[in-house]
């Protein structure tokens, strides 16, 4: 396979870019940059300070790899790693970490919208959809196959749990627990997303155990450093098991629920 690069297109002499990359026209790849095989890159993007796997796509206008929002900023040649298999829409941006150490990192399959923005020092998982006009500030943690909507903000250092969904226009600034639904001007749990837990293939004792775990740490009443001891000695399941250990470590605290579930809830 050869490469095909738009005339209008800059290249840095120190970019590489492996077999079937395509560039679209006016787009700049600048340095410390890696194009895995068969990525599509469309029109005016600026691609530096990245490295990503293969087949990837850029629609237009994405800003990949800039320097970070942070006035501590010290002109490290930090770096955004990628995975495989992305899909970046129109205008979105992604910037590079503050430190060299510890890189800005998108994983593989995941669909980021137009307009929604990735800060610096974000890690975001395998399988993750962020919708139209979203922002991640800095530090930010999204797990597997979380799905964020629209119009949503994300605190620095906030967490999201895997297979948890937050509703369009919620502001996060407590950690959403892995497989719960959240949403509000401030994020309140309002269930578990049980579609997305039978979409992945779930079974309902897999499921129920969540419910039992997700009941006891948010409508328990229970302060969670009370919480956590009583859901760790009960929770049977690797998922239930994965709940518990999220809560443990958080550092903002966890965003709290407004609804109870049954077992009618998850037949």
């Amino acid at each position: 396979m050869s490469l095909t690069i738009h005339p209008s297109a800059i290249i840095d002499s120190t970019a590489v870019l492996e077999d079937g990359v395509e560039v679209g026209p006016f787009t700049i790849i600048g340095p410390k940059t890696k194009i895995g095989a068969g990525t599509k890159i469309g029109p005016h993007c600026v691609i530096e300070h990245c490295e990503m796997g293969k087949n990837n796509e850029f629609i237009a206008s994405s800003f990949i790899g800039v320097k970070p929002q942070d006035l501590s900023y010290n002109g490290a040649p930090s770096m955004v790693v990628m995975g495989d298999n992305n899909k970046i829409r129109e205008c979105v941006t992604i910037h590079r970490s503050g430190s060299v150490e510890h890189p800005t990192k998108i994983g593989d399959n995941c669909l980021l919208m137009a307009n929604s923005h990735i800060a610096h020092d974000c890690l975001i998982g395998n399988g993750v959809i962020i919708v139209n006009s979203t922002g991640l500030a800095g530090h930010v943690l999204v797990e597997d196959r979380a799905i964020i909507s629209g119009l949503v903000g994300a605190h620095q250092f906030c967490r999201v749990g895997t297979f948890a969904m937050v509703s369009g226009a919620t502001g996060i600034h407590k950690d959403i627990a892995p497989y719960c639904t959240a949403q509000g001007y401030r994020a309140g749990l309002v269930g578990l997303n049980l579609i997305g837990l039978r979409r992945a293939g779930m079974s309902r004792e897999t499921i129920k155990s969540i419910k039992d775990t997700y009941n006891i740490l948010f409508m328990s009443r229970l302060n969670m450093s009370d919480a956590i001891p009583q859901a760790e000695a009960q929770a049977k399941t690797p998922e239930a098991k994965h709940m518990v250990d999220f809560c443990k470590h958080t550092k903002r605290g966890m965003a709290m629920a407004r609804m109870r579930m049954t077992d009618e809830e998850i037949d």
